[in-house]
């Protein structure tokens, strides 16, 4: 299943907590206008997380729900998440500018094990991404990034912290030019949000929650609503 819009993806972040808690925010979510939703594990293992998903997806069925196991490198969350799970977001997809665009290790195998498993959803890796190592050339990294990944995933410095517009600008066009997607995943507003709609998709928690673990369901309607007024 795959979701991106002609236009702009609007992807609430869930961070999990407990079942309940999960649930009642992916039904803010979509309640509210989300295309989809993704859960994250900060408090627990990626086991726990792929148990609460499983519940979340029995009352969501045909929702669009991605993960990201913050415990698990991509390869093993490729090799262990259900295979119902639309997409799969990594903080780093290990995309390492400084070498040749053919000598990119870890990404190729992360590819082939997405083709071995047959894994059929979206693969969202993150480069130029906060708290990972520093790219020094951004433009290479973005090329070598759309051979590897469908959803080319950055932010800015820290969480809650905007991207640079022109780092949006260039990676954007970049992405554009081989068919591939941007997604911004921090900073993101619904004050904001217009000065970044040549992105792709907007993975929104800080700028839509009352606190870490809730969503605020006036502000995630307010994004959308936003996103949509071309």
């Amino acid at each position: 299943m795959v979701i991106i819009l002609k236009n702009h993806t609007f992807l609430p972040v869930i961070h999990v907590e407990e079942k309940e808690q999960a649930i009642t925010q992916t039904r803010i979510a979509f309640d509210n206008g989300a295309d989809g939703v993704f859960l994250i594990n900060h408090f627990f293992g990626h086991s726990r997380l792929f148990e609460i998903y499983g519940e979340i997806r029995k009352l969501f069925a045909n929702a669009w729900i991605g993960i990201n196991c913050l415990d698990l490198e991509p390869i093993e969350i490729i090799r262990n998440v259900p295979k119902d799970v639309n997409g799969v977001w990594v903080d780093n997809a290990f995309v390492d500018e400084e070498l040749g665009y053919d000598e990119q290790e870890y990404a190729n195998e992360v590819l082939d094990t997405i083709r071995s498993v047959k894994w059929t959803g979206l693969y969202f890796g993150g480069v130029a991404f906060k708290y990972q190592r520093q790219v020094k050339d951004l433009i290479k990294a973005t090329e070598i990034a759309c051979r590897y990944m469908d959803i080319i995933t950055t932010s800015g410095e820290g969480t809650g912290i905007p991207a640079q517009v022109k780092k949006i600008e260039i990676m954007s066009e970049i992405a554009h030019k081989n068919k591939k997607k941007i997604a911004i995943a921090s900073g993101i507003t619904p004050e904001n949000v217009n000065h970044y709609k040549m992105a792709d998709v907007f993975m929104v928690a800080t700028g839509i929650s009352y606190d870490f673990t809730r969503l605020n369901p006036q502000l995630v309607k307010k994004l959308r609503d936003n996103l949509r007024d071309e």
